[in-house]
Formats: C-alpha cells, sequence, structure tokens
C-alpha cells in the first residue's frame, strides 16, 4: 500500500502516448526512484501499457520517462486537499479533510538510471542537420545536450534509427558529428516532438569538445542562477 494519504502530497504532470501526442492530465507519486504511482479521480479505461510521464516544470525542461504500467486499477481513499485548505476561520482549520475515492496505476521505469549516466544542460540553439536519408540541410532547434547525446526538437517527423549529421556550438568553432535517434520525446508545444540522440563514431577529440562544453555551460548556469 503506498504511503500517500492526501493530494497535498502528489505532484501534476502529463502523460503522452509513445507517439508523442497528449494523453491526459495527472497527479502522480513517486515510490522509489524508479517507480510511480498515477493517481486519477475516475477509473481509468484504455490506458496503454506504456506511457511518458512529463512532471509539470519550466517550458525549457524535456524530461519526460517512460513508464510500463500495470494491469488495473486500485481504489485509494485520499484527503482531498480542496477541503483541507478552506478559508482562514479557526473552525474551518480544525475542520479534518474529507476523504475521497481515487484509482491508482502504478508504473515502472528504467529511463531514470540512464539519465543520470548521462548528465545534460539545457540549452536552446539553431543549428544545422544532415539527415543520412535526406543530405539536404535541416534546421533544427538542440534544447539539451550531454557528454552521451542530445535532444533536439522539431515540427518534421522522424524514426528511432535515422542517422544524421549535427553542428554543435557556434560558427566560429563548429564541431561536426554524427548521432543517431534512440527515443522519441514528448515536448510542451502541440505540433512538435523532441528526439534524442546518441553521438556514434565519436573521437576522442570531439568528445572532449563537447565534455569541456557541458561543463563550462553548467557552471554558467550555475552562476547565473546564484546571482
Amino acid at each position: 500500500m503506498i504511503s500517500l494519504t492526501s493530494l497535498q502530497d502528489a505532484e501534476n504532470g502529463s502523460l503522452f502516448h509513445m507517439d508523442c501526442s497528449f494523453l491526459s492530465s495527472v497527479r502522480y507519486c513517486c515510490e522509489s526512484p524508479d517507480t510511480v504511482c498515477l493517481i486519477f479521480p475516475e477509473k481509468p479505461a484504455d490506458l496503454p501499457e506504456r506511457v511518458f510521464l512529463m512532471p509539470d516544470g519550466k517550458q525549457y525542461d524535456y524530461r519526460a520517462f517512460i513508464y510500463t504500467l500495470s494491469e488495473g486499477a486500485e481504489v485509494c481513499s485520499l484527503r482531498d486537499e480542496a477541503d483541507g485548505s478552506q478559508s482562514g476561520t479557526e473552525a474551518a482549520a480544525e475542520k479534518p479533510a474529507a476523504m475521497k475515492e481515487y484509482y491508482i496505476v502504478r508504473g515502472v521505469t528504467d529511463d531514470i538510471q540512464e539519465v543520470r549516466k548521462n548528465f545534460r544542460v539545457y540549452v536552446s540553439f539553431r543549428t544545422s542537420v544532415y539527415f543520412d536519408s535526406d543530405p539536404k540541410e535541416t534546421m533544427v532547434t538542440v534544447k539539451d545536450i550531454g557528454c552521451g547525446g542530445f535532444l533536439f526538437v522539431s515540427d518534421k517527423t522522424y524514426q528511432p534509427g535515422d542517422t544524421l549529421s549535427i553542428v554543435l556550438f557556434d560558427s566560429r568553432n563548429p564541431l561536426l558529428v554524427k548521432a543517431r535517434i534512440r527515443k522519441l520525446r514528448p515536448v510542451r508545444k502541440e505540433g512538435r516532438c523532441g528526439y534524442g540522440c546518441e553521438y556514434i563514431d565519436l573521437n576522442s577529440q570531439a568528445e572532449a569538445r563537447i565534455r569541456n562544453y557541458v561543463f563550462q555551460t553548467e557552471v554558467l548556469q550555475g552562476k547565473t542562477r546564484d546571482a
């Protein structure tokens, strides 16, 4: 049984199908780093076997984790946060929050360990991409970059396994690297999709440049947050 007792202990998020189309808003609670409880006010019907869960956050944050869902939903009684947060009178403060029934669906992921291993920073820059299947220049927006790969967003459709060459960094000192799309990722803007990529055939010099860029960017962003 989950330790969750009130909706006040739950977070807000969004569920997406595996094709990155929006499924529904959801409340959720993490039972462990790899497991989650999805909370629904009504019994969910026709949930897919696997979903993306994207925590509510800033527009530039494209973290979303793939969860494999359990079959069926269990009923759980939770205190309704709205009933427990009524006006500032002493009587209202002492009034216990009403218990309501919600439906819990559990999910398990192996995405989080992978994200931890591949440290990344949030960025936003337009750059040139050349797909092996279509060598014409295409412009995309890179949204995060790490030592193991990067994520770009586009309104065009690509597939896992597609290989490409991408220009990283600025035009004064560009770095052209090969990469392969590994996963589709939902984004917060309708009509666009995120593409998580891994580097391929990366030589030691290029790897060192990417690593230095990632850590220097993290330092600069940290100073900005602390300012």
